[in-house]
């Protein structure tokens, strides 16, 4: 195993701290080789995909329910019924469990919310201290799951931008960064998202995701790349990432045929859990969908209001940024044989005054 750049290429041995490129390009783990053998269940039924062989802090992350659509395309993948109600549980169970065997005592990281429950949750109950950085307008039944596992909770004044910033300051001063789109062990628990889904469904014709650092969609698309090299699967689905017209950066990259997102100086939608200005895994989401022909599309607040009631008529209570997949849904080409799963990212008991 070794961390490669997926932006210049340099190779690097995993060193304790150890998170970026020496060009500034978040990392991926890359394996010499892989071996298929699913044992147990959640996240760590796939242990031998994963980069930590030691110890794990499990909460019983993984293993969400894939519900059936009633125009019977469509597949939900319910990552809601997380520990914490969010896809972030399985990216921060293996973060923590490397953070506690290279000997840290703290962990960071700069959230809108979702991130900073799940991290907080685990370092819990790894028995080690959370910092939390979190920009004023977090909405407030987040902030209340962060308390409530006694993270030390830090409001930065600003965007998520400006969190990221106060929160690389602390990694400076020692405390180790569990940060979804910057640590590349956190990419592979959320990679698992992708090994159910083929055991549940096979390999989907699309898979729909919504994008804020870009890290998701990234994961997912990787889980079928390395399912394609142990000869699981033949094909690889098409990758479709799904951002607020609001919030976009990623879909503009992509629109444009750009290799890189710019940065977006204003933000403002709904979809509180993927506003997100600067997307860590921009190059990693576009190669993602490129490589899978898949697209990016963009939906409206509008679109986005009337997917969570769409949802909830099926009877799945989803968060603004989880519905955006079924906004998305709606905008795609279809064939009749298609089979589609949607990435259904966090619980609407996450934000539910948004249903309102």
């Amino acid at each position: 195993m070794h961390l490669v750049c997926p932006r210049c290429r340099k190779k690097h041995k995993p060193k304790k701290g150890k998170y970026l490129c020496d060009c500034g390009s978040a990392l991926l783990v890359e394996y010499k080789k892989l071996k298929w053998k699913p044992d147990g269940k959640g996240v760590w039924r796939y242990q031998s995909c994963l980069p930590h062989k030691g110890r794990h802090y499990s909460l019983e992350e993984g293993g969400t329910p894939l519900v059936k659509g009633l125009d019977r395309k469509a597949y939900y993948k319910l990552e809601g019924d997380n520990p914490t109600g969010s896809f972030k549980d399985r990216g921060t169970s293996v973060v923590v469990s490397r953070a506690v065997a290279e000997g840290f005592k703290v962990v960071s990281t700069a959230s809108t919310g979702n991130m900073g429950a799940s991290v907080a949750a685990y370092a819990a109950y790894a028995n080690i201290k959370s910092r939390v950085f979190v920009p004023t307008d977090t909405p407030t039944n987040k902030l209340s799951q962060i308390i409530a596992y006694d993270a030390e909770l830090v409001r930065v004044r600003g965007s998520y931008h400006d969190a990221v910033e106060r929160l690389w300051n602390d990694i400076v001063r020692g405390s180790y960064l569990a940060m979804t789109g910057l640590n590349p062990y956190y990419i592979e628990g959320e990679k698992t998202i992708g090994y159910e889904l083929y055991e549940d469904m096979g390999a989907p014709d699309k898979i729909i995701v919504p994008m804020g650092t870009g890290g998701l969609i990234t994961a997912i698309h990787k889980a079928f790349v390395e399912l394609k090299q142990m000869k699981k699967v033949r094909k690889l689905p098409e990758m479709i990432g799904v951002q607020p017209k609001n919030c976009a950066p990623i879909a503009a990259a992509w629109k444009e045929g750009l290799d890189r997102a710019e940065r977006m100086t204003k933000c403002s939608t709904i979809a509180s859990a993927i506003m997100v200005k600067t997307p860590f895994n921009d190059l990693t989401a576009l190669n993602a969908m490129r490589e899978s022909k898949g697209e990016a599309v963009t939906v409206s607040e509008a679109a986005i209001k009337k997917a969570v009631r769409g949802l909830g008529k099926e009877g799945i209570f989803a968060e603004p940024a989880a519905a955006t997949t079924l906004a998305g849904y709606e905008k795609i080409d279809k064939k009749k044989s298609d089979k589609i799963a949607l990435i259904i990212s966090g619980s609407g008991l996450k934000d539910p005054s948004a249903a309102l």
